[in-house]
C-alpha cells in the first residue's frame, strides 16, 4: 500500500510543532519584557516619591507600594510562567497524540493508543516505542527533563503549586537539579524568568530528534 506521507502530515508534523513552539517563545519573551518594563516604572515612580519626602517617611511609603511592587515582580510573573507551563505540556501531550494517530493509519497493528493504559504523554511514549518501534535512546538529555516538568505541571495543576511534603517526591528531586526553578517541600514552588525558555529549548531538542526518528520511519516503510 502507497501512503502519501506529506498528505497525512507525517513528514512535517515535527517541523510544524517546531514552528509553534517558536510562537511559544516569542509570547514568552515579549511578556516577561513587559513584566520587567512594569516594574522598572514602579521602581522609578517609587524612586520620585521617595526624593520628595524626608528619610523618616521612606519605610511608609515603601510599605503603602509593597503589594503593588509584590504583584510586579512575584504574582503576575508566576502566573503568566505557570500558565505557559500547563499550556505548553498541553501541546506537547496533543502533538504526540496526532503523532500516534497518524502512523495508527498504516502501520501493521490493530493496537490503537486508547487502547493502552494510562494516559498523556507516558502512553503515548509507550505506544511510539512499543507498537511504532521508535527509538528515543537518543533523547537520554530530553527525556528525563520532560518527565521533570510533568511532575512540576501536576503540582500545579493538581496542588495549587504547592510541592509534595515528601523530599523523595521527583517533583522535588527535579526542582534541586534545576536552578531556573525553587522550592521546598511542602512549600511553593518559584519558576524564575529563564525556565520557559529553558524548557521550549528542551522540546525543540527533543522534536529535531522526533523527526529524525519519524523519517527513518518513512524510508524503511518505503524500502
Amino acid at each position: 500500500m502507497t501512503i502519501d506521507f506529506f498528505g497525512n502530515g507525517l513528514c512535517i508534523h515535527c517541523s510544524l510543532a517546531q514552528n509553534e513552539l517558536r510562537g511559544f517563545s516569542h509570547f514568552n519573551s515579549e511578556t516577561e519584557h513587559l513584566w520587567k518594563k512594569n516594574d522598572d516604572e514602579l521602581q522609578d515612580n517609587l524612586t520620585e516619591i521617595l526624593e520628595k519626602y524626608p528619610g523618616e517617611h521612606h519605610q511608609e511609603i515603601i510599605e503603602s507600594h509593597s503589594w503593588d511592587i509584590h504583584l510586579s515582580q512575584d504574582e503576575f510573573p508566576n502566573i503568566h510562567r505557570e500558565s505557559l507551563i500547563i499550556t505548553i505540556y498541553n501541546f506537547l501531550e496533543d502533538q504526540l497524540n496526532r503523532l500516534c494517530g497518524i502512523f495508527s493509519e498504516f502501520i501493521e497493528s490493530n493496537l490503537k493508543l486508547k487502547d493502552l493504559y494510562g494516559k498523556g504523554i507516558e502512553r503515548a511514549f509507550v505506544y511510539l516505542t512499543k507498537v511504532v518501534n521508535l527509538d528515543f535512546t537518543g533523547m537520554g538529555a530530553e527525556m528525563p527533563f520532560i518527565k521533570g516538568v510533568n511532575n512540576i505541571r501536576n503540582a500545579i495543576v493538581h496542588n495549587g503549586a504547592v510541592l509534595p511534603d515528601n523530599p523523595e517526591n521527583k517533583a522535588n528531586k527535579f526542582i534541586l537539579s534545576n536552578s531556573n526553578i525553587s522550592g521546598k517541600p511542602g512549600c511553593s514552588l518559584r519558576l524564575n524568568s529563564k525556565f520557559i525558555e529553558e524548557f521550549l529549548e528542551v522540546l525543540n531538542s527533543f522534536f529535531r530528534k522526533l523527526e529524525l526518528e519519524v523519517q527513518e520511519c518513512i524510508r524503511a516503510y518505503n524500502a
